[in-house]
């Protein structure tokens, strides 16, 4: 499970990289062996040995060896079957040459580490990380073998973090430490101390580390067996949590749907068919906007908006598809601001086209100020719907929730820090659960249902409906009809005013001119706007080392 949250975690952040990475080598280090020789005179003789899995095609290794302050590293070597392989240096980093493709590969590495053994008055130590959080890679499988100078009985060994608890002392003093699989991004250093006698040439430093190792090797069982017994009280909390947690995210959602039903059930109570086109109780364009739950396009909303100054007289139509500003008289804003953007913006002398909007949209200059126009517009209507009070968010609730979902973060941080992956995994759907209802969770109002029933009521009601009922409804209603259809883009609906207005024109065409002058506009302005506001939103878019090891040491290793 702990591999699986790494790797998941790993993907995210390869996919936000992939630009960076999409041409790094594609390799899994399978095994890594090092054995560290302890000579008498202080200094450590290494040999590794690295078997890469390759899948494509490679130039070689690279190994970081970042040593101890007060050690060097010297006479580095490498070598695959006694065959020498040339050898790159950059700082602490060696590149290793030796090309292929699809291959399995197994590379000798051989160093010095100078001074590497700390000999003190009572032991010598050697106390050194392979490998740091500076390493990218994985190791599959991770062994590291400590050999003294000769055969020996009093040896104290343990390692830290990754390292921890996976050493074994053998009978000649001979130490090895089987870390199995470490992933990159870690720590894990190893402390080895030995007799100091086995070290007679190599220089001494004052003072005693025996009790010091002891106090630590203890310490460290301590905090493990602290650890581990709140581990266990977790486990036995996690369940109860998860439960307490998950309920509260059930009576959450059946709080939602009570609330969404009671609303629904009022406006059904309340509503009384008068008219086949209900009665306007927000503009058009809102009405539109809200019955699409607050999503449309830019170009259907300008076609619905537009139509809708044409119904109320504020725009006329004329000769060469021209239309003139008649009266800017209105008390909604984002009417105001759409009479200002096609006649004073984009048109000229109160007169608009929509072949000035083509040519007013390609020049670069004005196509941030449209787009701007086009956000305000949109957000300007949002407010109009507020202002009916159409929505009841649940200021109370959500904040509640809030608060109880930062207790449950917290928890799930525990979970984690602790490894109690499936418990994390768990509450971190049920924490997904209750951020969705702290961020979106909203119900309609009575007088949101009611709108929303009438609409819905509307749209079944005009698919059956029969010419000679059509023909007996107020201009203004067949007006809003179509306005309502066009906004919905719903092909039924404008298939049908467009048979219902077309057919009475044959007789009428007196009556039904402004109808038709409306069907014409619902086509011509919902292309041109839809073109335009694409071509602007395009537009838009497109311009929007040292060592974590102990003594500040480290390494890894990876590909080229």
């Amino acid at each position: 499970m702990k591999r699986l949250v790494t790797l998941f975690l790993a993907i995210l952040v390869g996919v936000s990289l992939f630009p960076l990475h999409a041409l790094a080598v594609d390799f899994i280090i399978n095994e890594t062996d090092i054995d560290a020789y302890l000579l008498e005179d202080g200094n450590v003789k290494v040999t590794e040995f690295h078997t890469y899995e390759f899948d494509g095609k490679f130039n070689g290794i690279t190994r970081s060896l970042i040593p101890k302050k007060g050690t060097s590293i010297t006479d580095f070597a490498a070598s695959e079957n006694g065959t020498s392989l040339e050898v790159e240096r950059d700082d602490d980093t060696y590149k290793v040459f030796r090309s292929g493709k699809n291959e399995t590969v197994t590379i000798e590495l051989s160093y010095l580490i100078q001074d590497g053994v700390e000999v003190y008055e009572d032991m010598a130590q050697f106390y050194w990380p392979f490998f740091d959080t500076s390493n990218e890679s994985d190791y599959e499988n991770f062994t590291v073998t400590i050999h003294p100078p000769k055969m020996t009985t009093d040896v104290i060994a343990y390692g830290l973090d990754e390292a921890y608890k996976t050493e074994n002392i053998d009978s000649d003093g001979t130490v090895v430490f089987k870390m199995g699989l470490v992933d990159s991004g870690k720590n894990g250093d190893i402390r080895v101390a030995y007799d100091n006698a086995l070290f007679s040439a190599a220089p001494m430093h004052d003072g005693t580390i025996r009790d010091e190792m002891i106090r630590e090797e203890q310490k460290l069982a301590d905090k493990e067996a602290a650890f581990l017994a709140r581990q266990e009280t977790l486990r036995d909390l996690a369940p109860y949590v998860t439960t307490v947690f998950g309920l509260y995210l059930l009576l959450l959602l059946v709080y939602g749907g009570r609330k969404e039903e009671m609303a629904k059930r009022e406006a059904e109570h309340q509503y009384h068919k008068v008219s086949l086109v209900p009665k306007e109780m927000m503009s058009m364009p809102a009405t539109i906007l809200y019955f699409r739950n607050q999503v449309a396009e830019h170009g259907d909303m300008l076609t619905a908006a537009m139509m809708d100054l044409v119904r109320k007289g504020n725009i006329e139509q004329r000769e060469n598809d021209t239309f003139y500003l008649v009266h800017e008289n209105t008390d909604l804003e984002h009417e105001t601001l759409i009479m200002d953007l096609l006649f004073k913006k984009i048109g000229e002398n109160r007169i608009f086209s929509f072949d000035q909007l083509e040519k007013y949209t390609k020049k670069t200059t004005n196509q941030e100020t449209f787009y701007k126009a086009l956000v305000e517009y949109k957000q300007l209507l949002k407010e109009e719907i507020k202002s009916h009070r159409l929505l009841n968010k649940h200021i109370k609730p959500r904040w509640i929730t809030g608060l109880i979902s930062l207790l449950l973060l917290s928890l799930i941080i525990l979970f984690g820090v602790h490894e109690l992956y499936m418990w994390l995994v768990f509450n971190l759907i049920v924490l997904g659960g209750l951020l969705l209802f702290v961020l979106v969770f909203q119900t309609r109002t009575v007088k949101g249902q009611l709108i929303s029933l009438q609409w819905q009521q509307f749209k079944e009601d005009f698919n059956d409906l029969q010419s000679s009922s059509w023909y007996t409804l107020p201009k203004d209603d067949k007006e809003r009809a179509l306005i309502f259809s066009a906004g919905l883009k719903d092909k039924k609906l404008q298939e049908k005013n467009k048979y219902f207005i077309e057919s009475n024109a044959v007789g009428q065409p007196d009556s039904t001119a402004n109808l038709l002058a409306l069907l014409t506009l619902s086509s011509t302005a919902n292309t041109s706007f839809s073109s335009a506001t694409r071509t602007v939103a395009q537009s838009v878019n497109s311009s929007s080392s040292s060592g974590t090891g102990v003594g500040g040491g480290g390494g890894g290793s990876g590909a080229f």
